[in-house]
């Protein structure tokens, strides 16, 4: 059996791991090796992946692995248990566009994972290749997924923390896969500084440099190097490292260079992912991909709110009144026939209707005679005087008759409207009256809207903020560890690092498969952070 020349530290071809036989090397990487191979039990192939920090260790002749340092033993040991957790995590998950891993095992000093095998280039070498393709379209078909991909995993409280252009697969179809994982290499650089050269420089933000609870990894962190990997897509080179952008930026934003063939909106979407503070990127997959101008998994509605439009009503829009044009009612120009003055000169006609009834309709009727005195007085000429007269005499004639036929003092508008309308009374005074009844019933009811504000005072009074429920606990484990709350899991350690609990007592319960359980009781108070501090390998 040999191994190839330019890659001494796989496994030679023909090994046999378990059941799957080693065909070829797909690549080699920092902290792992990847090989094509053939499934004996299911006839099928498949990509293994073995954990191998080349860094810290070596491969004997028997193909076992080995550190090369006791002083490098400890790391090993937290990157191996890391790597068989993030493999336990991926089986878990179902995504098109996550690498799906069926199975995990420990053998020759360090552990594997069998995992789909994808056909296709990388996004590096699609770029590379074939350039052509890249355009802000074919840009966008990606991300959509690979956005996706990315939330599926923070919905499990899971950072990716390692996207770059190797990463990320494509397919034959065109669809994309997110491959690697970085939780073995951010657990092993937390714990050996000394390999912190292992990062991506161009691809990974100022907060993956230093483990600091002021620069604290989330959804943000992937948001960067997603951002860099289409910011390297577009330009044809990497950005430079983050750490080197902290001083004196070197890059010029896209949106204020320009790129031909793509919108601003996307070019300024990138710039803002690419912040270098952490707090300036979008804080979610969400927002990031309505800044991107891609519909996320509630619509195309987010998008428009990011960029500051308004959302589209699915409601019907109103048409505007016939006789407004398409104007606000109160600039028509009034003329001496105008219709609209006819409405509003039928108000003195209620009154004088209402003369005989009780003392509150007589009240009433004041009101209306001293707004209609004020509309009417520019009528010009002595055919307005006419025509409000003999509104007038029509509608005390029809509502006297009603007066005769009824006991009831107040008839309600909707009765004089049909009274007058079926009265031989003029057009003009028809109209007139119709124009009355919806200038009373809006009286009433502004009146109505008016009165329970005067009556109670004390609605106005700001009510006292709600007592606080919850309350913050700390999560500081070494090296890692599944974290358990009262019997329900709430995710990994790292990346987990807080948790908001309801306020009263509560069981935490920390494990990790190689070594026994730590159980704390905590009580969760709002006015201080409750700390969960634990080594597993004290």
């Amino acid at each position: 059996m040999n191994r190839p020349a330019d890659l001494p530290n796989s496994l030679p071809l023909g090994t046999r791991v378990a059941e799957f036989e080693i065909r070829d090397v797909v690549g080699e990487g920092g902290f792992g090796i990847v090989y094509l191979a053939f499934d004996h039990s299911l006839q099928r192939t498949v990509a293994i992946k073995e954990y191998m920090p080349t860094a810290l260790a070596s491969r004997a002749s028997d193909h076992t692995v080995s550190v090369r340092s006791k002083r490098h033993a400890e790391a090993f040991g937290a990157g191996l248990r890391s790597f068989i957790n993030e493999a336990r995590l991926l089986a878990q998950f179902d995504h098109p566009a996550l690498v799906k891993v069926y199975r995990f095992w420990e053998a020759h000093g360090t552990a594997y994972m069998a995992m789909r095998y994808y056909e296709g280039r990388t996004f590096k070498v699609v770029c590379r290749d074939n350039p052509e393709l890249v355009t802000e379209a074919w840009l966008k078909r990606l991300l959509q997924p690979v956005l996706g991909a990315l939330e599926a995993l923070y919905a499990a409280n899971i950072l990716h923390r390692d996207v770059s252009p190797e990463n990320i697969m494509i397919q034959p179809d065109g669809k994309p896969v997110l491959l690697d994982f970085g939780a073995a290499r951010q657990i092993v650089q937390d714990m050996a500084q000394s390999l912190t050269v292992i990062l991506k420089p161009g691809f990974a933000p100022v907060e993956q440099y230093a483990d600091d609870e002021s620069m604290r990894q989330g959804p943000w962190t992937d948001i960067y190097s997603l951002s860099a990997v289409m910011y390297a897509a577009i330009t044809g080179k990497a950005p430079p490292a983050a750490v080197a952008r902290m001083l004196n930026d070197p890059i010029e934003p896209l949106a204020v260079a320009g790129r031909p063939g793509y919108s601003m909106q996307f070019l300024e979407a990138i710039d803002r992912g690419m912040a270098v503070r952490p707090e300036v990127r979008p804080q979610s997959i969400a927002e990031f991909a309505a800044l991107l101008g891609i519909a996320d998994s509630h619509g195309a509605d987010a998008a428009h709110a990011a960029a500051g439009q308004p959302v589209a009503s699915s409601a019907p829009a109103k048409a505007l009144p016939a006789e407004a044009g398409g104007k606000p009612a109160a600039k028509a120009e009034a003329k001496p026939d105008a219709k609209p003055d006819a409405r509003i000169d039928a108000k003195p006609a209620v009154k004088s209707a209402s003369k005989p009834s009780s003392k509150p309709a007589a009240k009433s009727g004041k009101s209306a005679s001293a707004s209609a005195a004020a509309v009417a007085r520019p009528a010009a000429g002595g055919k307005g005087k006419l025509i409000g007269a003999g509104i007038a005499v029509a509608l005390l004639a029809v509502v006297g008759a009603f007066w005769l036929a009824s006991d009831s003092p107040v008839k309600p508008a909707a009765t004089e409207v049909a009274s007058v309308e079926e009265a031989p009374a003029s057009k003009a005074a028809s109209e007139a009256s119709v124009g009355a009844a919806i200038a009373a019933g809006a009286s009433a009811a502004a009146s109505e809207a008016v009165a329970p504000v005067e009556a109670s005072p004390q609605a106005a009074v700001a009510p006292e903020p709600a007592a606080p429920t919850s309350g913050s606990v700390t999560i500081a484990v070494q090296p890692w560890a599944t974290i358990y709350v009262d019997g329900v899991q709430k995710g990994i350690t790292p990346p987990l690092k807080k948790l908001t609990l309801p306020l009263g007592d509560h069981e935490v319960r920390l494990e990790n498969p190689n070594f026994p359980a730590y159980v704390q009781k905590v009580t969760v108070d709002a006015k201080r952070t409750v700390t969960v501090k634990h080594d597993f390998g004290q």
